[in-house]
């Protein structure tokens, strides 16, 4: 209650007022990627005992974005009611449909009147306490993610006034309704369909002006996107800068066909010659070409049997066109513009032979993705000269695909039993092995008429026994594989396309790129992820935009496997291989994701990822190597590491966890890489490369770039205001003074200092600071100046990003994660004693105490005196344990009961985690009592039990991650002082 009322404080009296920020009243709106209104339902769907919706209209997309998290409450035996309306056959009888079949805990009814059009969103829990969400959103897709809405979210004990009169208005519209039967959804379907039938355009007549200028020839109209539209002006510039071939890179669907017709607008050569790989896209864009330009196309084929070689404008298939008969018959010079499709193949032998061959005016080289397995450089192919690069998430976020909802699915029930791993599979004969997909399948199909689905699998036979499969169940399949010919796949195609073809394609890889069916409406992925390219390819088949395509259902079958961190690397556009990174983007879940799509998994599934993320190991030669050589491919030169951060790649934090300076992971990644820096160099830049490069803190960089750029020096008064000045804040003194020490060489210990090849930086006259001898006589070599401005750029990048927003007075930002290090050298700690705070560390001269705890300890492991029973009680109550034989009397206990004491508490889930703790605030001492642990020979040891208040209570995300299923615990009996 007291809590209820301080959150009520901030909300409506003071804003400055600290409260539990999951009880005070939000403002929730669709604000990717920091909130989207559909993560609030999620998190309250994963929490709650009951609920009742109320909205106007459901969408299969909207029902899709929260399918999953119903799923897993109804199996936790959650009820629910959910109030709808028929009103302008909105809303969608599927939907309708699978809430009454696949939900028997949630009763549905529809308003009986008109004027219905309430939307909210009750919850309710054991602690009789009702969360309400109350706005403007429906349960549509849009409205859930991408829509400007306005909702408020509040907490209120069940006796509150406002839940009493949200509760009775629900029940009035409630008892008025007309349950949901089958009977009136058949009825209501028939009235849908006949409702969104589209009447034939009647022909309107256009003024004669019109009419005669149009009769010139017919174009169609492209509205360009603003990525096309830059593309379009940077191929210009290059162009005008003498380039004379560019590369474009863009996800599938995103246009690059029209971007190609657009700039060949511009440039109108008399002689086109367009490259693909197979038939059916020759001809589509051929099409594409003849119907938007604005001139009558004299165009031809050259494929299949067919040789239109004559034709100015030529659309041909590189098998045909690389024939010796063929190639060489047309002069090297004979056409002014080439454009190659999904170019990324263009390393091959017979593309190889026709870019030698030919010398266009220009080349344009398109790709969904130009990196290649075999590790070629598509890059130099084309000079280096990229147009642009458009990503899945800038894709989905400028509404040039539809949206997904991806599943990862886990938990099967075979014969009753719960089994976890996809293998269990292999134990079912196979057809049984099918219908127990197939029941998966549908169950995230929302009720889906018409499906149009590729499989994709891991062996060819594999592919071959699931379509006999689907077929034998009357589910029209057919398996492709590298064996089929160009025209079977070309049939196949066409059959899945028409209305009464098949279901389901079934491929190992064949179908990853180079199709293109719009009306795809389901990817189901039944193998491992073992490339988060090919995964994106796979996602990318079903992304394009079709009329009547509301959205993409993505039904990923994980088991434990190797590589399932590879998933949300895929999902989420995340590449820079950073584990922190992560699993925030899994606590995010879709708010990480541009525009209405979702991303769920089942508990099981995301259990496995996580540990997939512990586990794997990015500091290896051969992932780092491959991770440096696509840079290096894409630069045409040796990469810094600020051109990984420039181009959105692997994190360089990576080449210092694997060596201790970027020098020496060149010189074993790259055979041609050599340098001519000395031992002192290579010790004074893994100094560097130590303090500065996480950007934990900015007045070393700051300190150390304004001594560059004077060496004159400057105070320590002056250096603050050179800090105001460009970072907006004035560091405290004993942060400065912190900075100055470890450049002084005063901060670490003698070990360290020697591993740091014992070098002072500055030198100190009073308050005046200069760059020392020794340090001037590094900066004499150019090479290891370029070193190190590249650090103190990447430090600089991550401090902005990362350690800038929200820093309190110590530098310290609560959610970020830091190394016990790391925490006594933003305290201002005189010496690093990190090696004596493990558990805890009261220091008396600066009144702090640091606390780390590592919530779920390996029992089995360690001792039982260091089994720590510390765990939260609330999203901002904690439970602590003092070591062992203290009791309420001892100095440190008495300390940290101090109000004057600031204690602050850092948190890893697991030692999986490693070394890294998520700083999550101070906290204040509430209460204590004594208590005592039995070690392993049965001998007692006194300790204390301590209650602590957060200052800001955990976002409910991290709050779940960090505590997973154990909100259930005993609170350790303790009682106030």
């Amino acid at each position: 209650m007291n809590e209820l009322r301080t959150s009520l404080t901030t909300a409506f009296l003071d804003h400055r007022q600290r409260s539990s920020l999951g009880l005070r009243p939000t403002l929730v709106l669709n604000n990717p990627p920091d909130t989207k209104v559909v993560d609030v339902l999620v998190a309250e769907l994963a929490v709650c005992h009951r609920f009742a919706f109320s909205v106007a209209f459901i969408s299969r997309g909207g029902l899709a974005s929260i399918l999953q998290p119903l799923y897993s409450a109804a199996e936790r035996g959650v009820g629910g009611r959910i109030l709808t309306s028929d009103y302008l056959s909105f809303t969608h009888p599927l939907a309708l449909q699978v809430l009454l079949e696949e939900f028997p805990s949630i009763e549905v009814r529809i308003a009986n009147h008109r004027g219905f059009h309430a939307k909210g969103y009750l919850f309710e829990s054991d602690a009789e306490h009702l969360t309400v969400l109350l706005g403007s959103s429906n349960l549509t897709q849009a409205a859930l993610s991408t829509n400007e809405e306005w909702n408020l979210r509040l907490v209120s004990k069940e006796e509150g006034e406002l839940a009493k009169r949200t509760r009775n208005a629900f029940e009035t519209a409630w008892i008025d309704a007309l349950p949901l039967t089958k009977e009136w959804l058949e009825v209501y379907a028939r009235s849908y369909e006949i409702y969104h039938q589209s009447p034939p355009r009647a022909p309107q007549a256009l003024p004669e002006a019109v009419v005669g200028a149009a009769a010139q020839k017919r174009t169609k109209q492209f509205q360009l996107n603003a990525m096309q539209i830059q593309a379009l002006e940077r191929l210009a510039a290059l162009r005008q800068a003498g380039r004379a071939q560019a590369l474009v890179v863009s996800a599938t669907g995103t246009g690059k066909t029209i971007l190609a017709v657009k700039d060949v607008q511009r440039v109108r050569p008399k002689r086109l010659l367009f490259i693909v790989h197979r038939l059916q896209i020759a001809s589509e864009a051929r099409t594409v070409f003849s119907e938007t330009l604005p001139w009558e196309v004299d165009s031809g084929i050259m494929g299949g049997g067919v040789k239109e070689t004559e034709a100015p404008y030529l659309f041909t298939t590189i098998n045909t066109l690389a024939k010796d008969s063929v190639l060489y018959s047309y002069s090297r010079d004979w056409f002014d513009y080439i454009i190659v499709d999904e170019v990324h193949r263009g390393a091959a032998r017979t593309y190889q032979k026709v870019l030698q061959h030919f010398r266009p005016h220009f080349l344009l080289g398109m790709t969904a993705t130009p990196y290649r397995s075999d590790g070629e450089d598509i890059y130099a192919l084309f000079g280096h000269s990229l147009a642009c690069e458009i990503t899945l998430n800038q894709a989905l976020e400028a509404d040039l695909l539809v949206p997904f909802h991806y599943y990862g699915i886990n938990a099967l029930t075979i014969g009753g039993v719960e089994r976890e791993q996809l293998s269990d599979f292999a134990r079912l004969e196979s057809q049984e092995r099918t219908k127990r997909i197939l029941e998966i399948i549908r169950r995230y199909s929302l009720g889906n008429t018409r499906p149009r689905g590729l499989i994709f699998v891991s062996r060819t036979q594999e592919a071959k026994q699931l379509a006999d499969d689907l077929n034998s169940l009357g589910i029209p399949s057919q398996a492709l594989s590298a064996a089929d010919s160009q025209a079977e796949r070309e049939a196949a195609f066409a059959s899945l396309e028409a209305e009464e073809g098949l279901a389901y394609l079934v491929s190992v890889d064949v179908l990853s790129e180079g199709i293109d069916i719009p009306s795809l409406n389901q990817i189901i992925m039944l193998r491992p992820t073992k490339s988060a390219i090919v995964f994106v390819q796979q996602l990318g088949r079903g992304l394009r935009k079709d009329q009547g395509k509301e959205f993409l259902t993505v039904i990923d079958f994980i088991g434990n496997w190797q590589n399932n961190y590879l998933i949300p690397i895929a999902l989420f556009g995340e590449s820079s291989y950073r584990k922190d990174t992560l699993r925030k983007l899994m606590q995010g879940g879709s708010s990480a994701i541009h525009g209405a799509s979702t991303v769920n998994f089942d508990p099981i599934a995301r259990k496995q990822i996580y540990e997939a993320i512990d586990r794997a190991s990015f500091k290896n030669r051969r992932f780092l190597r491959g991770e440096y050589e696509l840079i290096k491919q894409r630069l045409g030169r040796v990469p810094m590491m600020v051109d990984f951060i420039a181009l959105a790649a692997m994190s360089p934090l990576l080449f210092l966890e694997y060596r201790p300076t970027y020098v020496a992971c060149k010189s074993l990644l790259d055979s041609s890489y050599t340098h001519r820096l000395t031992d002192a160099h290579l010790r004074s830049l893994a100094f560097f490369g130590a303090v500065v490069a996480r950007g934990i803190r900015i007045q070393e960089i700051l300190i150390i770039e304004a001594l560059l750029a004077d060496p004159a020096g400057y105070t320590v008064a002056e250096l603050s205001v050179l800090c105001n000045e460009r970072y907006g804040f004035v560091p405290s003194l004993r942060s400065m003074e912190s900075a100055l020490r470890i450049l002084f060489d005063g901060f670490f210990k003698n070990a360290m200092r020697k591993k740091y090849g014992n070098i002072t930086y500055i030198d100190r006259k009073e308050d005046h600071i200069t760059l020392s001898a020794a340090f001037q006589a590094l900066l004499r070599s150019p090479e290891y100046l370029s070193e190190l401005e590249d650090l103190l750029a990447v430090g600089r990048h991550y401090y902005q990003s990362e350690h800038q927003r929200g820093r309190d007075e110590n530098d310290l930002v609560r959610y970020q994660k830091y190394t016990r290090a790391d925490v006594v050298r933003l305290l201002g700690w005189e010496q690093d004693d990190s090696a004596t705070a493990f558990g805890y560390r009261v220091n008396y001269e600066l009144q702090q105490c640091p606390i780390f705890v590592t919530y779920h300890k390996d029992s089995e492991r360690i001792s039982a005196l260091i089994d720590y029973r510390d765990r939260f009680l609330s999203p901002d109550t904690f439970i602590w344990e003092s070591r062992f034989n203290r009791t309420i009397h001892s100095k440190e206990v008495v300390a940290i009961r101090d109000p004057q004491i600031e204690k602050f508490l850092f948190v890893k889930k697991s030692d999986d985690e490693g070394i890294h703790f998520y700083y999550l605030g101070k906290l204040h001492f509430t209460a204590n009592a004594p208590s005592s642990k039995t070690d392993e020979s049965g001998k007692v040891h006194p300790v204390v039990m301590m209650r602590f208040a957060l200052e800001d209570a955990l976002p409910d995300q991290l709050y779940r991650y960090l505590i997973t299923e154990e909100l259930s615990e005993e609170t350790g009996g303790i009682q106030p002082a």
